[in-house]
């Protein structure tokens, strides 16, 4: 049953899709918001470097870019086990943070909360997207479910197999695609539930890095 299959909106390998990327100029009005992410992104560098401070890591390093701008970052990936801890992408010419992403593991090794915080190409004012993810794993399905820095719901995504059908079932709160009345019926059915029961339905504590 493959219930939903929208295009995703990708900037370099990190979704986008669900989480409001703000214009420059709206984030230079609004003062709140623009703390609020920073300090989100921060947290998540700060996260990162707790959990490389406690774990005997290998660092792989490499270069990539932009179509306009081909050497841009440094993105330095983070492994403990053979499991990727963190990926860090640091502006090469200025050294700013460009984006970060740190993964929190269960005793199964499997992601269970991520976090990930995005800035512009050579633009640093805030960050313009930032995600908290929390992960579940039910019987041959795996489903998460996204908030932003201020704590809005985003974005939920479930694949899989369900009842032995392929599920592919995106809701995407900010999309253009779909709509409300779309989505309500879809998180009625029992492919829904079993993908999402396990959730939160809100970041609460952990919309701090941790």
């Amino acid at each position: 049953m493959k219930i939903r299959t929208l295009v995703l909106l990708l900037v370099g390998p990190f979704l986008l899709s669900g989480n409001p990327v703000f214009s420059q100029e709206a984030l230079q009005e609004d003062e709140t918001h623009v703390a609020t992410w920073n300090r989100f992104a921060e947290q998540t560098l700060a996260l990162h470097r707790q959990l490389i401070d406690e774990h005997d890591v290998e660092r792989q390093t490499t270069t990539g870019g932009y179509a306009h701008l081909p050497e841009f970052y440094r993105q330095e990936s983070y492994f403990h086990d053979g499991e990727l801890i963190s990926r860090v992408q640091w502006e090469i010419e200025s050294g700013d943070l460009h984006v970060i992403e740190v993964f929190i593991r269960d005793d199964e090794g499997r992601v269970v909360r991520d976090y990930t915080a995005a800035y512009l190409p050579e633009y640093h004012n805030a960050p313009t997207q930032t995600l908290v993810s929390f992960h579940a794993y039910n019987k041959g399905l795996h489903a998460f479910r996204s908030f932003d820095a201020s704590g809005e719901l985003n974005v939920e995504r479930c694949t899989g197999t369900h009842e032995g059908e392929p599920v592919e079932l995106l809701v995407d709160l900010g999309s253009v695609f779909g709509s409300a009345e779309e989505d309500r019926e879809l998180q009625q059915t029992p492919v829904y539930r079993r993908c999402f029961a396990d959730l939160p339905e809100k970041p609460g504590k952990y919309l701090q890095p941790q």
